[in-house]
């Protein structure tokens, strides 16, 4: 039914492959920003710029998310594209490549004298939501480059960028904006629904991955619960749920930690976030 709430979890294969994605990542970047960064939320606490949405916006967007994510000293240059063909990207091998962006509200297009380069949709600037959950994971693979972690399948390289929001902090943007319904007004000829997806693995896997960070940090039920309502019903259902099925315990011994971690101090509770004031009550 329309609009029906799903609490759909990944199967014990799924589960296992996502943990070893998000372990392979704290292996390497060590556990320090999966346990303790803060869980970047949609507000003004976190993005106190005012939204145009413009090339400027874009980049004012980019530099607060690479600083969130330890790449504060890099530049930003942002284009907005109106024609997917106009956009080149620089390849793994450092050249320059054609590449196709059809529908992508944002992209990556690499790291040149320390300023990363990002392309933006034109036709996509008016679904701040949307950009900022695709500025999100392209931050993310700004990350991946920076430090070298890409993967050359260039598939499987996207899945371990959506994996590595939610290690970086982003979780509550790059899941809320994975799976959601959209209205849009056309002046005196009402609303239209339309349901919009976004990102590589499935919002049930986003979903799973963000519940499996929040509970190893040790955030009560009622903390847990808080985050679990800044992201669409289906993806909160599974983050609800996913806390029954799964302990700290259960989780840290999958991730390969040698023990449970310690808890850490949940954050204040925030008040509207910045996506609900934009989309009314």
């Amino acid at each position: 039914m329309f609009g029906s709430t799903v609490a759909e979890l990944p199967t014990p294969l799924e589960r296992e492959w996502l943990w070893a994605a998000l372990q392979t990542l704290i292996d390497v970047r060590g556990e320090q920003t999966f346990l303790a960064a803060p869980i970047v939320l949609p507000n003004d606490e976190f993005f106190p710029d005012r939204w145009s949405p413009d090339e400027h916006g874009v980049a004012r967007l980019a530099k607060r998310l690479l600083g969130y994510a330890g790449l504060g000293h890099l530049d930003v240059d942002v284009e907005v594209f109106t024609e997917a063909t106009e956009v080149r990207e620089v390849g793994l091998d450092g050249r320059a490549a054609a590449t196709s962006h059809a529908g992508a509200a944002a992209w990556f297009a690499g790291i040149r004298g320390g300023t990363c380069l990002f392309g933006a949709e034109a036709d996509q600037l008016g679904d701040p939501l949307g950009l900022v959950g695709a500025m999100a994971h392209e931050i993310a693979h700004a990350f991946r480059r920076s430090h070298r972690l890409e993967h050359r399948d260039r598939d499987l390289e996207e899945k371990l960028t959506d994996v590595t929001t939610i290690y970086l902090g982003f979780g509550v943007l790059t899941t809320a904006a994975s799976a959601r319904f959209i209205t849009k007004h056309h002046d005196n000829l009402g609303s239209s629904y339309a349901h919009k997806r976004q990102g590589y693995l499935a919002p049930h896997e986003m979903a799973f991955m963000l519940a499996s960070q929040l509970q190893l940090r040790g955030y009560e039920r009622d903390i847990v619960r808080w985050f679990a309502k800044q992201v669409p019903a289906n993806q909160a259902a599974t983050i609800r749920a996913a806390t029954t099925e799964t302990t700290r315990e259960l989780i840290a011994n999958a991730m390969g930690f040698e023990r449970v971690p310690d808890p850490v101090p949940p954050p204040p509770i925030q008040v509207k976030s910045w996506w609900q004031r934009l989309l009314g009550p």
